[in-house]
């Protein structure tokens, strides 16, 4: 793993290791920040050599990143990193490149380049939900693909399955969105009539008709 400290604007390496061409998801960076980075939004940078153009890549929220493929294709060029952090659009922040070290050749096998690096915005949008399901805790969970983003408990309804409300006449049982129903018009009801609530009034009024 390579540990980056970031003293304001000066960058440092705090711990490396070799980087070898052909490598994919190999190498882990951890960035730490001096105070002065206290409320900044941060982006990454990396680039092959003085002058490779830079490509920004996603981290997470604790500062982990991995060096993305593209600069490590090249054996013998050295790879950089930078920070570039924004404060209120009112204070720019960008610190020096990091010399991380040498791209040692690597054995290859001839394969194809691999897809590109997604960028910050595309790992955002890999991050939003695709569909519901319950979790192994019985919870209702939502998911993107088969990562779990976030989960609610949900309580126990008949029938042996979970079931909850979503607005008036409206609820979930067992995964199927159903309809509350009444079979009568007592009251100040206002669910929809079942078929048998609906005959039952219609024959009522017909038999009142015949006595007029």
């Amino acid at each position: 793993m390579f540990v980056l400290y970031a003293n304001k604007n000066s960058l440092t390496v705090h711990q490396c290791e070799r980087i070898t061409s052909g490598s994919v998801n190999a190498y882990d960076v951890r960035f730490e920040f001096s105070p002065d980075w206290d409320g900044m939004t941060k982006r990454v940078f990396f680039r092959a050599g003085l002058t490779g153009k830079p490509l920004a890549v996603p981290w997470t929220e604790d500062g982990l990143c991995e060096i993305p493929w593209e600069v490590m294709t090249t054996p013998a060029i050295h790879i950089y990193a930078g920070i570039y952090g924004t404060c209120d659009e009112a204070v720019v922040l960008p610190t020096v490149w990091a010399d991380l070290g040498v791209v040692l050749e690597g054995v290859t096998t001839g394969r194809d380049a691999q897809p590109p690096t997604p960028d910050p915005w595309e790992q955002e949008l890999a991050r939003k939900g695709d569909r519901l399901d319950y979790t192994e805790e019985g919870d209702l969970g939502l998911y993107a693909g088969d990562k779990l983003l976030s989960a609610v408990p949900v309580t126990g309804g008949g029938d042996g399955g979970p079931s909850w409300g979503i607005g008036h006449g409206l609820k979930v049982v067992n995964g199927d969105l159903t309809v509350s129903t009444a079979d009568n018009f007592a009251g100040d009801n206002t669910l929809p009539m079942t078929a048998a609530g609906v005959q039952a009034a219609v024959g009522n009024i017909e038999t009142l008709l015949g006595t007029i």
